[in-house]
């Protein structure tokens, strides 16, 4: 992909939209579709980003050729039990032989006064790779400046 081509994002478990933001902040993309069941958060959201198609919806309730008309190159998610939808999410990637890289990154790290560390998870289908060497541990990224 060239560096002027944005990309078409998938945002899952949207919320009020503040991965949207946080997108939107640091690199050339587009939010093709958001998806989140929660009603409330869902009106937060049409008001943060009036023109992006918003499904209220679970992604269970999604049957593959939905997810197929929204052609996207990227899946940006922040799911509501993460200790349980990481168990699911590496199941799936592993039996769809997907690379992936799980991190565990201090906000404290890029200059945001928060010591939360926060989970991370980039996967890449096959054929491709990481342009950087991958780890089957968690990496941790306390203090990167």
């Amino acid at each position: 992909m060239e560096s002027t081509e944005r990309l078409h994002v998938l945002e899952l478990y949207s919320g009020i939209g503040v991965m949207h933001y946080a997108l939107k902040s640091s690199v050339p993309a587009e939010v093709a579709a958001a998806v989140d069941v929660n009603t409330t958060a869902n009106e937060i959201y049409k008001h943060n980003f009036p023109n992006t198609p918003l499904l209220p919806k679970t992604i269970e309730g999604m049957m593959l050729q939905d997810f197929d008309k929204l052609n996207f190159d990227v899946i940006l998610m922040s799911p509501p039990c993460q200790p349980f939808t990481r168990d699911a999410l590496l199941k799936t990637l592993r039996e769809c032989d997907h690379s992936f890289q799980e991190f565990l990154i201090s906000p404290t790290s890029l200059g945001i006064p928060n010591s939360r560390l926060r989970y991370f998870l980039i996967a890449r289908r096959p054929p491709g790779s990481f342009s950087f060497p991958t780890s089957a541990e968690v990496v941790f990224c306390l203090d990167l400046f």
